[in-house]
């Protein structure tokens, strides 16, 4: 039989016995499952007999992931493999998937950044988890660093849309997962979140088991599922394990940075039991605790994870572990958590210890069974008893049966007893030994390293980046221009930006301009920064249309100003097209942006005095943020000898923000100088982490400049609005500039007959503006461009024709009252037919131009639409 006959329309099953006890088995394992219901039908759906007689059944995916640090401490190991083991037990149809995150731990500089030894570690862990039970047959170790670069095409997009879903309050608080607070973040710790939410739908993940510290991310997975609205992406289910108590005090979990904060696998038998005999083990909560605990039943996904409407925000990074209210979680005992979480888990297993009893004739109403003869003192007898439920032993302890000293007795052993297999593997299996002395080197070639540091300083950083000039991609020494982002009615603005950037416009004195091959120029089309940014709706295609038209734009506009000199000597680059070449080293160098500086700098929000604050909101997207770290991989990438930068890079900016830039200003020379956010971005990781001078000579600081938008002082692209600036961008209307789209016989006379145009006000007259660019005069903005004249129509009784050929003219003669504005805007009429018609016809004959325009109309349309609903 083919496959597609056993997979069939299928009968819809009933729920029974068997099924019962696999959800039983597999709610045990967490601390709190979300929800019951959704794994009670994936049960059905993917468990128990829906394998049989069909190739390749679906199975039910759970998934965790580990970073290869080098320790693995008691819960990672035994409590892990318990609960794979419940999972995953015989015929229940389940695979569990863990996301062995190597390259996390390259990231994060583990083993001296060495993936080798890294991937050694990683061997090793999983070595440990044989030895200690765990039922290797249902696991798969899908290992991140070839996983994400064999697949970037489909991780990393998956990644840009997660992040363009949520703002910058949603990500913080997911910052738990981190150990941090929120008020302490750099900006790479809002990616981590981002990237852990790709790995569920990445794994095509049914069930993400992982600890409650790792909740709020996981919350975070079937939040995007509502927001994304797929229906090929299902939910995961959340099954968060319990989180071990640190053995000190006031330790909500344990802490690989502090090794006697737990047991770990590799400890020795005098290692637990020094341990656990200074481990904090109280007998009663030291004082009364209310402990709040979130009801969940009815509530939407989103309001789980933050709580009741109205309750006071606390900060993520201080919550509690626990989800549980009991006595547990009052007392917080470590000893006891170990003996609960550790010793009983396993099924069927048992936990021994000494008591102390009253030999007052009365029934023991526990199950324990008592070992041998009990030893007599006075009325007190101490006997030996053999623990089968986890009550039974929290009851005795907290009546004063069990002392805190006889419970740590009895855990040292149990603990010793379960760790004996992992010793002898290691000691007996030849591979097994090889891995375990490899990582003790590691280790101690690594602590060797960090002490001997001091004395290494002069030694230049390591540079991950994705090197385009090597590759062949770009020109070495070139002008870097980065497109504008999407919008679904581009402006003639934005294509006169485009073109000033390009030809150095803002540099000052022709420093930088595009001449020849002598300074070549690179633009990129930021296609992954539009669709992290929710561009054009994120949409692959519409934003390749517009890109398509954009180019189109200014192959004509360059042809008309400069007679196509200038993007003949231009190399188009599309943003992913080149991180697809070498992702690992692009998003490293990505990541390692993020965590040299703060997330309030990132977001020019915060106390730093230099540089203002309001760019950016915790409500706005944190895409946002993720777009700026990208801008300065995409930088380092093509290593250029200059920047231009647009002011206001395609869409609405926020007046906010463009206050926020003419705010932002630092001294140089003695002088003010404005700086934007992504100027302020460059220069600084450039400064502290490219000035060796081992880098500097080859990675030297690129000169940047700005041309175009309200908050420029050089408009380089010329000033081509035709109504005053509006408040907001919301009460911009559609005959307040030119669009790439207009109709020239309709929109090139009609906008114009609407046009600013006060007699004698020569400080904005948009009819100047435009003759004076397109028609190439002196002083008109078309830099570098062959100058040309401009003749102006008149009658004779009005003074007859005037020609003119610098700017400074035609305003010279329009505020006298020379000239009178209904001549001025006939001129500028027929010259803005000229130019759209010329840019119409370049569209018309690039097909995906073409294609593009039409679906750009229809894209704006379809939101004009849902606007009035």
């Amino acid at each position: 039989m083919t496959k597609d006959e056993h997979q069939g329309p299928r009968v819809p099953r009933e729920w029974n016995d068997e099924l019962e006890a696999d959800l039983g088995r597999i709610l045990s394992v967490g601390e709190e499952c979300i929800s019951e219901g959704e794994l009670r039908s994936l049960l059905l759906a993917k468990g128990r007999g829906t394998a049989t007689g069909i190739i390749d059944a679906p199975r039910i995916r759970l998934y965790d992931g580990f970073e290869p640090s080098g320790r693995m401490h008691i819960a990672q190991g035994l409590l892990k493999s318990v609960n794979v083991n419940k999972c995953t037990s015989p015929g229940t149809n389940s695979t569990f998937v863990f996301w062995v995150a190597d390259w996390f731990a390259l990231m994060n500089d583990k083993m001296g950044g060495d993936l080798h030894k890294i991937t050694i570690v990683g061997r090793y862990l999983i070595e440990v988890w044989k030895a200690a039970g765990m039922d290797l047959s249902n696991v798969e170790f899908r290992w991140a660093s070839e996983e994400i670069n064999d697949n970037a095409h489909v991780y990393w997009p998956i990644m840009l849309d997660v992040a363009r879903r949520f703002n910058v309050t949603r990500i913080k608080k997911c910052c738990q997962i981190m150990g941090r607070l929120e008020g302490n973040l750099t900006a790479a710790q809002v990616l981590y979140p981002l990237m852990q939410c790709t790995d569920v739908f990445f794994l095509k993940a049914d069930i993400c088991q992982l600890g409650v510290d790792q909740r709020k991310v996981n919350m975070l997975a079937r939040e995007y599922c509502d927001h994304a609205k797929d229906k090929k992406i299902r939910k995961p289910v959340i099954l968060s394990h319990h989180m071990l108590y640190g053995l000190k005090e006031g330790q909500e979990k344990m802490s690989k940075s502090d090794p006697d904060s737990a047991i770990f696998m590799e400890d020795g038998v005098a290692d637990v039991e020094r341990k656990i005999r200074s481990a904090y083990c109280p007998t009663a909560p030291a004082a009364p605790v209310a402990v709040s605990v979130l009801k969940t039943d009815g509530m939407s996904d989103a309001a789980k994870d933050v709580g009741e409407a109205g309750e006071e925000e606390e900060d993520a990074g201080k919550e509690s572990m626990h989800l549980v209210n009991d006595d547990d979680s009052a007392l917080k005992n470590p000893i006891l958590d170990y003996v609960r979480h550790i010793v009983l888990s396993p099924p069927g297993s048992t936990f021994a210890c000494c008591r102390c009893a009253v030999d007052d004739g009365t029934t023991d109403a526990t199950s324990a069974r008592m070992e041998g003869e009990g030893e007599r003192t006075g009325r007190e007898v101490v006997e030996r008893v053999v623990y089968e439920s986890y009550d039974d032993v929290k009851s005795d302890f907290l009546r004063g049966r069990i002392s805190p000293e006889q419970l740590k007795d009895g855990l040292v052993i149990a603990l010793n007893e379960l760790l004996q297999p992992v010793r002898d593997h290691f000691e007996t299996n030849d591979e097994a030994r090889f891995l375990l002395e490899q990582v003790r080197e590691f280790k101690r070639t690594t602590t060797s390293s960090a002490s001997t540091s001091v004395g290494g300083e002069d030694a230049p950083p390591k540079v991950f980046r994705l090197d385009l000039v090597e590759a062949g991609v770009v020109p070495p020494s070139c002008h870097l221009v980065m497109a504008p982002l999407p919008e679904c009615n581009p402006t003639l603005q934005s294509v006169t930006d485009v073109l000033a950037m390009l030809r150095g416009g803002g540099v000052g004195a022709g420093e930088g301009a595009i001449t020849s091959s002598t300074t070549p120029g690179v633009l990129m089309l930021l296609d992954w920064t539009a669709r992290v940014n929710c561009s054009l709706d994120a949409d692959p295609k519409l934003i390749s249309a517009y890109y398509a038209v954009l180019l189109s734009a200014l192959r004509a506009l360059d042809d008309h100003l400069y007679g196509g000199d200038t993007m003949k000597n231009v190399t188009v680059v599309t943003q992913s097209e080149a991180i697809l070449r070498d992702p690992s080293n692009y998003w490293i160098s990505v990541i390692n942006a993020g965590r040299h500086f703060s997330l309030d700098e990132v977001m020019m929000g915060g106390t730093n005095n230099v540089l203002g604050k309001g760019s950016m909101k915790d409500s706005e997207g944190v895409g946002k943020v993720i777009g700026r770290l990208m801008m300065i991989a995409d930088v380092l990438s093509v290593n250029p000898k200059s920047i231009a930068l647009s002011e206001a890079s395609g869409g609405d900016v926020d007046d906010d923000v463009v206050k926020g830039i003419e705010n932002m200003s630092i001294e140089e020379d003695n002088e003010m100088v404005t700086l934007s956010v992504e100027e302020h971005l460059i220069k600084q990781f450039y400064s502290a982490k490219l000035s060796h001078p081992d880098l500097a000579s080859f990675l030297a600081m690129p000169r940047i400049s700005h041309v175009g938008g309200a908050a420029s002082s050089s408009a380089g692209g010329g000033r081509l609005g035709l109504q005053p600036p509006r408040e907001s961008a919301a009460h911009r209307a559609e005959f307040d500039e030119y669009f790439l789209t207009d109709d020239p016989k309709v929109h090139g006379k009609s906008k114009m007959k609407k046009a600013f145009c006060e007699p004698g006000n020569v400080g904005f007259c948009p009819p100047i503006e435009l003759l004076a660019y397109f028609g190439g005069l002196e002083g008109g903005g078309a830099n570098g461009g062959d100058r040309k004249e401009v003749t102006i129509s008149r009658s004779s009784e009005n003074g007859g024709d005037v020609t003119y050929a610098a700017k400074s003219a035609l305003a010279r003669d329009f505020e006298s009252g020379a000239l009178h504005p209904g001549d001025l805007k006939s001129a500028a009429s027929s010259m803005m037919v000229e130019v759209l018609t010329k840019i119409g016809a370049e569209i018309k004959c690039d097909d995906a131009a073409s294609k593009g325009t039409k679906a750009l109309k229809a894209f704006e349309k379809k939101m004009a639409k849902q606007k009035k609903k």
